[in-house]
């Protein structure tokens, strides 16, 4: 009995190193921190986490992967630093964040792509325009951009008491933008006053009157209910077409073995259709949600777009100037453009 009670004793002991085994490495892991701005039930949101969740599956045993939604670990304008700084191994935030360091990536938020077509947007990341953009942002501030961009999607106008129904309405009306200097100097070009408040802030400064409108998507507003907040209408005119940026920190990054980066890689590159479609689909079934809910819709018609747009690309060259896109770009994207405005182009792209 006592020769059974020491092989009992043995067996418990090995069983107790093996589970210890196999537990420890995993407190030891190297981390993979993934931070968003937006809300668990926003569409972006739910796109990043489905890449969390790859590759958490992919790296399994080899690093932790957490994943950190609605600012819980950085606001939007902060991981830039939290990255260079080590607080953060991937970000994915909107375009709108960047020009304080890549004045390139205004070239997203100009005149020239008021109220066009998604695919405008698509074909200039695709060019030799977008690629010069993704170079800057590396370079500028030593982050890995980790493919194609997803969407948000198109951002209007949503007013509070006095609605927007004609780009008139915009004079001294204080108008919330995420951020993003582009999109202060084209609001004020239209005679708005630009207002830069943070999501989070956002709520408060609807409820104390501080803001008359917001720019922002149908998917945004449906995901925190804003019309429960004192929205009551949109100017549907697409400002502009807004997307998410996947950025790493540049020392994570180089740090990795080459088979790591590339399950980083094509991790994400298989989200980002799906990811996209569902954005398109979020901002539709949003948009019907805000009409169900009172919110009231005034669209921009087509030669309106076009009389905007053609007044304020009036200004874009004091605008370019003052967002500091180097003139060599800006020459390249005018000449994009310029193919785009073509005589057979008969709608609004």
């Amino acid at each position: 009995m006592h020769h059974k009670a020491k092989i009992y004793q043995f067996l418990l002991g090995a069983l107790f190193l093996m589970l210890t085994n196999l537990t420890l490495p995993a407190q030891d892991l190297p981390v993979i921190r993934i931070s968003v701005e937006n809300t668990a039930s926003h569409v972006q949101t739910k796109s990043v986490q489905r890449f969390a969740d790859l590759l958490s599956d992919r790296l399994e045993g080899r690093y932790a992967v957490r994943f950190f939604p609605a600012a819980s670990l950085f606001r939007d304008a902060d991981v830039f630093r939290a990255l260079v700084q080590g607080k953060l191994e991937i970000a994915v935030p909107g375009t709108w964040q960047f020009d304080r360091y890549v004045p390139e990536v205004s070239l997203f938020l100009l005149p020239s792509l008021y109220g066009r077509d998604a695919s405008v947007t698509y074909g200039l990341m695709e060019s030799s325009v977008g690629q010069r953009v993704v170079d800057s942002i590396e370079k500028t501030m030593d982050v890995k951009v980790l493919g194609r961009w997803i969407d948000l999607g198109y951002t209007h106008l949503f007013s509070t008491s006095r609605p927007i129904k004609r780009p008139g309405d915009m004079v001294g009306k204080r108008i919330r933008v995420a951020g993003g200097r582009g999109n202060e100097l084209r609001i004020a070009a239209l005679g708005g006053n630009p207002l830069t408040i943070a999501w989070p802030e956002l709520p408060n400064s609807l409820l104390n009157g501080k803001v008359d409108a917001v720019l922002t998507s149908y998917e945004t507003i449906a995901s925190a209910k804003l019309w429960e907040l004192g929205i009551r209408s949109v100017y549907e005119d697409r400002q502009y077409f807004a997307q998410y940026v996947p950025i790493s920190s540049g020392l994570f990054w180089d740090r990795l073995p080459s088979d790591v980066q590339e399950i980083v890689l094509q991790s994400w590159e298989s989200i980002v259709d799906q990811a996209r479609r569902e954005a398109s689909v979020a901002q539709a079934v949003s948009r019907s949600l805000l009409v169900s809910n009172g919110v009231a819709i005034t669209l921009a018609g087509t030669e309106q777009i076009r009389q905007t747009r053609g007044k304020l690309v009036t200004e874009e060259p004091r605008i370019v100037q003052q967002l500091g896109i180097p003139s060599g770009l800006y020459e390249l994207f005018s000449d994009y453009m310029k193919g785009i405005d073509t005589p057979a182009s008969g709608d609004v792209r």
